[in-house]
């Protein structure tokens, strides 16, 4: 029967093995790991066992299974952004992990930062704009990078993001003899020819003015790129999308469908207040796709935020199971939208929609009679705001919205 013993090494050199691992170690019939982690538990390894540098997720997956004995070594934690997740979601039963001194938790130790204090944001693989999403002043950030998430490539994106005071602490070759502890302002690190260790963490204290990643929900509309003067353009505007959010209730794990994104007003916040669900925005107009996309930049929502330059409903069928839906636009095939999206929606599901018209509004109100589900919840958001009238003060309204949901039934 397989056995996969995935056996965190820690950051201490020699590693500091507990008694089930090395034993693990020396049953193994093949141990797989980088160079690195192969030599520093040769000393624990049977003569007959086969070591093997990792391969790619997918062949590695395929070559466990002519085994028995396996052990796979990982960096400190192997639950903690590391391949012990992936290894219990494809051999559930057959894993066990050894878990060491993380990386992270000797960053902490180093800059006297608790644990529990900090946000852990893993870089490593994944692109350097994600990052933004966390770039607010005052927090502490514990960042596991790759070549192309370099203090240097941090500081720039602080900098950007009016940040430029905030400390970047970097500790390289944590454990090892050579072990180094620096601290840098961003502003010091953009011009820096600095080199840095390939094995080193960064922990960012951001400070600074900030303003360009809000803090909470509600994006103000003119920090959105639009395909309009600044704040305009097809953007649902902050109040009207706070309430749309508020009705969909998105959650962990949940698949969700923007359909008619236009620039990515609701699509943006969606994924950035839900980082654990996965957003599909559809939208075909050339020009507010390119701000849909610029947006999705700006905000570090590209890990989450999925986007397609296509036309509804032809665009839905290839996209997984949605747990929520959000019409916003329709391109004049509302009715056919809105009745692929309810076939699709995941029972227990629910459907929301925007109408500006009377003729979109009736066609809502029809679709609920022909799918036989009541309305939900239906409300309209009527908005002011302040202008000038030949230098007097007034508040000028703004179309009404009008929002309509229903709840699909289990049966």
């Amino acid at each position: 029967m397989l056995a996969i013993n995935v056996i965190g090494l820690g950051i201490c050199q020699p590693p500091l093995l507990s008694e089930v691992a090395q034993q693990a170690l020396a049953q193994a019939q093949v141990v797989y790991g980088s160079a690195r982690q192969l030599a520093s538990v040769a000393d624990f390894l049977s003569p007959a066992s086969q070591q093997c540098e990792l391969p790619k997720l997918d062949q590695l997956k395929q070559q466990l299974q002519a085994y028995e004995q396996v052990v796979v070594l990982a960096s400190g934690d192997p639950l903690l952004f590391g391949i012990g997740k992936y290894l219990h979601q494809q051999f559930p039963q057959h894993v066990i992990c050894h878990s060491g001194i993380s990386s992270l938790q000797g960053a902490c130790q180093l800059t006297g930062l608790s644990l529990q204090d900090a946000q852990l944001v893993s870089l490593h693989g994944r692109p350097l704009n994600s990052v933004r999403r966390h770039l607010q002043p005052n927090r502490n950030l514990i960042v596991l990078t790759d070549k192309h998430s370099q203090p240097q490539h941090l500081a720039h994106t602080l900098s950007e993001l009016n940040l430029a005071d905030s400390k970047l602490h970097v500790c390289q070759r944590l454990g090892y003899d050579n072990q180094q502890y620096q601290v840098w302002t961003a502003a010091e690190l953009l011009n820096s020819s600095q080199v840095f260790d390939p094995l080193h963490v960064t922990v960012i204290e951001t400070r600074g003015g900030g303003g360009v990643i809000p803090n909470f929900p509600g994006i103000a509309d003119h920090q959105f790129i639009t395909d309009g003067d600044t704040g305009r353009g097809l953007l649902t505007k902050r109040e009207v999308r706070l309430a749309i959010l508020s009705l969909l209730q998105a959650g962990p794990n949940q698949i969700g469908w923007d359909i008619g994104a236009g620039c990515g007003g609701v699509a943006v916040e969606w994924a950035l207040w839900n980082p654990q669900g996965q957003v599909y925005a559809i939208e075909h107009h050339a020009q507010r796709f390119a701000c849909l996309q610029a947006n999705r930049n700006k905000f570090g929502v590209a890990q989450n935020l999925h986007t397609l330059q296509q036309h509804a409903p032809q665009a839905l069928a290839q996209l997984p199971v949605p747990d929520k839906v959000f019409v916003g636009g329709s391109g004049g095939c509302l009715q056919d939208i809105m009745l692929t999206a309810w076939q699709a929606l995941r029972p227990g599901g629910r459907m929301l929609a925007s109408a500006v018209t009377e003729q979109s509004k009736a066609t809502l109100l029809h679709f609920g009679d022909t799918v036989g589900t009541p309305v939900a919840e239906l409300l309209q958001v009527s908005i002011s705001r302040a202008d000038k009238l030949a230098g007097h003060d007034l508040l000028r309204p703004n179309l009404p919205i009008t929002l309509i949901c229903w709840d699909k039934p289990y049966a």
